[in-house]
């Protein structure tokens, strides 16, 4: 499991959208079996994932249960991405997932327009492994995670709130800073506790009003196992 890694283009990682917890386990599984150094036309299509799989490379418990559950919430889903001339919508698979229900697996079938920001990758992209975040039950805590890890060169994210909840995908929700902080901050930090990162966060304040969201994290200390 450790060796498996999560890559994608920046512009995914900033991208807005909401998955439920396994659905983004599901998609992030997925997306680390594809070699992001080859191009999309190299880059077979379709994916099959099994129960075992993605137990093992996730740590979700009742595997083939939740695994059907995931597919269809995946189905469902669209992803917005912006940039400074354009917003498209997007979708992960082209259509609904197969489920080979004898053998605990599914199959998807990766949209050719999400797979430009998966495939091909040389400059403006985020890798981690996927272990990093397979302990967090907590979808805003995994999107939190690739947020910060974007900026691992330098340690430190600062993000408007309307971003940040932009990315999370919850812009209609928590308008009160006090909701969000008490319902999606806090709650993420203490799931991240599980990650590889040592956080530190810090409300940006205008006037009175918090404007911004900064973070300091570094990589957690490796202890060294007695011989």
């Amino acid at each position: 499991m450790n060796n498996f890694t999560v890559s994608k283009s920046n512009m995914l990682i900033e991208a807005s959208y909401q998955l439920n917890t396994n659905a983004q386990k599901l998609i992030l599984c997925c997306v680390s079996k594809i070699d992001s150094r080859k191009g999309a036309m190299e880059t077979n299509k379709e994916m099959t994932i099994s129960t075992l799989e993605y137990e093992a490379m996730t740590g979700v418990s009742n595997a083939r249960r939740e695994l059907y559950k995931a597919a269809d919430a995946l189905f469902d889903s669209a992803i917005t991405i912006k940039n400074d001339k354009e917003e498209v919508k997007l979708h992960w698979i082209q259509k609904s997932v197969k489920k080979h229900k004898g053998d605990g697996a599914i199959t998807i079938r990766w949209t050719e327009d999400i797979l430009e920001y998966l495939t091909q990758l040389e400059v403006r992209f985020t890798s981690y492994k996927l272990a990093n975040i397979t302990n967090l039950n907590s979808a805003h805590a995994i999107r939190l995670y690739e947020l910060l890890i974007k900026w691992k060169s330098t340690g430190e994210l600062v993000i408007f709130v309307n971003d940040f909840k932009e990315a999370l995908g919850i812009s209609d929700k928590y308008n009160e800073y006090k909701s969000l902080n008490q319902w999606v901050i806090q709650p993420s930090l203490k799931e991240l506790r599980k990650s590889d990162l040592d956080i530190k966060f810090i409300p940006i304040k205008k006037g009175k009003k918090i404007e911004a969201l900064g973070f300091q994290f570094k990589e957690k200390e490796q202890l060294s196992l007695p011989i």
